[in-house]
């Protein structure tokens, strides 16, 4: 275990100990302070919006409630802090929805590859049926969704070749998601899928245990992976979404008007998030051909999709009436 490792997880165990809120040093009269975890860095549009989320709290609670955003894997990886939120001992966490996974394998309908044609195919699924049908999922396993957040396209980046069709995946050591539907994804597009924590993806990288990895151009950048892998390709496999949390146990011990003001700032949050993604997406795609990426936009998506087609196949008995929902499915 490395030193940043051993750091996160003594900052996890620490946080975990607090107990489910903090009162602000002064007393009963002081706000409560609401922890929100997050991995992805400083500059990512995701921590202003959940700082933009905590502002909106605090005016509906009266100063009542604060919320403290925990950047950069402050408080662990992304799967630690998840089971904290479900457990309780962490208010809050932003996760990637394929790492949901872990809780209920039929949440990873959502990581199928091109499951949506477009991105407003997607936003219409959560906001209807599949999205209701989701949020039940993760409500059983005590995790409260407040925001579907977007993170735009995912797309496959590697210190090797450009990507334009299935073939020139083949071979080549990607990052990926721990979420089994996204390995075998991969698998059958002919890249060696390796999962690893966020968190661990640079020195990978460096190291060259990996060639590569895939998702969003903000992500690219802000994680400095942009570094070490040049060759940027617009796959575009796969929606993202993210997934603002407030613990289930946590949410259920607040008043009915507390409550009714988490609920109220994630449903703001989630359309300001997307105008704050939708805005900085250029601006980091500028900054990646700054440090020197190249980027196509010629991906043979029809081969990709054939490839696919197992995956399908393989997944539709564990998502069930979930798949049914899905657009192209």
């Amino acid at each position: 275990m490395n030193r940043r490792s051993v750091l996160s997880l003594s900052l996890a165990v620490a946080a975990g100990g607090l107990g489910a809120c903090s009162r602000h040093p002064g007393g009963g009269g002081g706000a409560t302070t609401i922890r929100l975890g997050d991995d992805v860095a400083e500059d990512n549009p995701e921590i202003a919006a959940e700082r933009w989320f905590g502002d909106q709290v605090k005016s509906l609670t009266g100063g009542k409630y604060e919320v403290k955003v925990f950047p950069n894997a402050t408080l662990g990886d992304s799967n630690r802090m998840n089971e904290q939120v479900r457990s309780g001992t962490l208010q809050m966490s932003k996760s990637l929805f394929s790492n949901l996974t872990a809780f209920d394998k039929r949440l990873g309908v959502l990581s199928l590859p091109y499951a949506f044609a477009k991105p407003e195919d997607g936003f219409t699924a959560l906001s209807g049926p599949l999205g209701d049908e989701c949020k039940k999922i993760l409500d059983g396993v005590g995790l409260t969704v407040l925001s579907w957040f977007y993170t735009g396209t995912r797309n496959v980046y590697n210190t090797k070749r450009p990507v334009h069709g299935a073939a020139d995946l083949k071979g080549l050591r990607l990052r990926v998601p721990q979420n089994p539907v996204t390995v075998d994804s991969f698998n059958a597009l002919g890249a060696q899928a390796t999962p690893l924590p966020a968190t661990e993806i640079y020195s990978a990288l460096q190291q060259g245990v990996i060639d590569g990895a895939e998702n969003n151009p903000i992500y690219y950048v802000s994680s400095k992976q942009v570094e070490e892998a040049k060759h940027w390709s617009w796959t575009r496999h796969q929606l993202g979404v993210d997934v603002l949390m407030v613990s289930k146990k946590f949410f259920a011990e607040q008043p009915a008007d507390v409550q009714d003001a988490l609920v109220q700032a994630g449903k703001l949050t989630q359309d300001h998030e997307r105008e704050l993604w939708n805005t900085q997406t250029d601006i980091f795609v500028k900054k990646a051909q700054d440090a020197g990426a190249t980027s196509n936009d010629d991906v043979d998506v029809a081969s990709m999709q054939t490839a696919l087609k197992p995956v399908f196949d393989k997944y539709r008995p564990t998502f069930g009436d979930l798949m049914k929902l899905l657009p192209v499915a």
